[in-house]
């Protein structure tokens, strides 16, 4: 049971996406060229508020940028691939086009899936230039998840098999902090160890029955837990970290039954998210000037955590059940 109320959490779900509407011009490929990193955390608001039907022409509208190789550039009007673009766009297509149902989209699906599978380096991992292997790979076998339960392929073994792969790669990098570290990219750990938890080793679970990535996950998780400051916040007060590390938790705990002990962890970690954003929006950092992309992030934090309070299942929410 939490002690946000529900009726201050729907205003404030409400304002903030009326917010983002409002920006459209920073996110609407319908509006002009897009950054696709942006379009895609707006992509996750739509799903998530049920919207996908009534605004499907924010979806079709990928597919006109779509690259010749079938993946996605992170500026939409440029041809230069990137893999985390990619998936995650991808990713967005599947679940809106279970509402949507448009050919288009489905052809702009399985090219990006066959693009994605023909790119896995020797070691199990997947390379983007402007990411991490660890938070790369990560966005991969999230998008592999999704393909198969929105396309009720579960046992396609050529995914399996690359997923696996994957897992193994991100698996061998687990530092004995119980977090994931990239001194290139994320020193702290807490990003990645966030998206790897949720990308990889739920969908491990999930999907791949691998026995011990319940423990993997539970053991991060706590260490995850362990960095929290005294505030609610994570990595020094940073706004898309704490989000990250909220919405990892609540995936884990309802997943694995760890609710009466990270509740009070998560729900403090929110309540420090509503109490430090600005009237409108979020910023990088507290008292920085809201973006769109940390915005979404809020929304789509606070969104997630209402879920969580209706004791339905997170998983389907992440798209990782039905």
């Amino acid at each position: 049971m939490t002690t946000i109320a529900p009726e201050k959490l729907d205003q404030l779900i409400e304002n903030e996406w009326r917010y983002l509407s409002s920006k459209k011009s920073e996110w609407s490929l319908l509006e002009g060229e897009q950054d696709m990193e942006v379009l895609e955390h707006i992509l996750r608001c739509i799903l998530h508020l049920y919207h996908t039907k009534d605004l499907a022409n924010e979806f079709q509208e990928c597919v006109k940028v779509q690259n010749p190789d079938g993946g996605w550039s992170k500026q939409s009007h440029t041809n230069k691939t990137s893999m985390w673009i990619t998936t995650f766009v991808a990713l967005k297509l599947c679940r809106g086009n279970m509402v949507i149902q448009d050919p288009a989209i489905e052809d702009c699906i399985q090219r990006a899936l066959e693009y994605v599978l023909s790119v896995q380096e020797k070691d199990g991992h997947w390379a983007d230039p402007e990411w991490s292997h660890l938070d790369t790979t990560c966005s991969v076998t999230c998008f592999f998840t999704i393909y198969q339960v929105t396309h009720d392929k579960q046992d396609e073994e050529r995914i399996n098999a690359a997923r696996k792969r994957g897992f193994e790669f991100i698996k061998n990098w687990q530092k004995d902090s119980g977090l994931w570290k990239d001194n290139t990219f994320h020193p702290a750990g807490i990003e990645t160890t966030a998206h790897l938890i949720q990308y990889t080793l739920v969908p491990a679970y999930f999907m791949d029955k691998i026995d011990y990535a319940e423990k993997l996950c539970t053991d991060a998780a706590e260490s995850l837990a362990g960095e929290q400051a005294p505030n609610g916040s994570w990595d020094d007060e940073n706004m898309d970290h704490t989000m990250d590390a909220c919405r990892n938790l609540m995936l884990v705990s309802d997943t694995f039954n760890r609710r009466k002990k990270y509740t009070p962890i998560i729900e403090k970690g929110v309540r420090w998210l509503m109490d430090e954003k600005n009237v409108t929006g979020w910023g990088d950092f507290p008292g920085e000037p809201s973006n769109v992309e940390r915005t979404a992030d809020g929304l789509d934090t606070l969104l997630k955590f209402k879920r969580y309070c209706s004791g339905e299942p997170m998983s389907h929410f992440w798209a990782y059940s039905k």
